[in-house]
């Protein structure tokens, strides 16, 4: 029988004001279960669950819906709901990964690279090598001008035997410094008054 979304939305809406949360819950898992992209009531659910204490199935529902915002584009919806996932969970890896992704094209890239270096931490502390590794690649390709990191991108390229990708960015940024240089040069040449 297909479910009566009406019906069993006034349902759960009475079961909360009874303070029923997981009578409540029941119902909402419902209705996602018949609805999979109603993202408000997956949201509502995940209240409904952060209310019941379990933390964990609360944070899993926003992250399909903040993976979602982020799919359609809708990165400030995405980000924030990452945000709320982090307050959660601190050491939510997805979350914070996904979040420095949001704020390094906006150029925010000193909550960007906080949200990297928590991961880089948290990667070290479970003894993952590998995964702190990618992660200070990632750190490094945020901002194009900050040449520190970019070069720390690289020694972790090569610390993982990337040596092709190491050389490529090595190849990448002394272009750009001479490029740089060149331009700097002929500025220097347009500014001299003639004698």
């Amino acid at each position: 029988m297909p479910l009566d979304r009406a019906v069993t939305l006034r349902n759960a809406e009475k079961l909360i004001r009874q303070g029923k949360v997981d009578a409540a819950i029941a119902e909402f898992v419902r209705i996602v279960e018949d609805q999979p992209q109603d993202w408000a009531a997956k949201n509502t659910l995940g209240d409904l669950y952060l209310r019941a204490g379990q933390t964990d199935k609360a944070v899993q529902q926003y992250a399909e819906i903040a993976t979602n915002f982020a799919d359609e584009g809708a990165v400030a919806k995405a980000g924030a709901l990452y945000k709320k996932i982090l307050k959660l969970k601190p050491d939510h890896e997805h979350s914070l990964l996904q979040l420095a992704d949001i704020l390094g094209p906006q150029k925010l890239y000193a909550d960007a690279r906080a949200h990297l270096n928590t991961l880089i931490e948290l990667r070290k502390a479970k003894g993952d090598v590998r995964g702190a590794l990618q992660a200070k690649i990632r750190l490094g390709s945020l901002d194009p001008e900050d040449y520190d990191g970019r070069m720390q991108a690289v020694n972790a390229r090569i610390e993982m035997r990337d040596v092709g990708g190491a050389l490529s960015d090595l190849k990448d940024i002394a272009g750009e410094l001479v490029e740089k240089a060149v331009i700097a040069k002929r500025s220097r040449r347009c500014a001299k008054p003639p004698s």
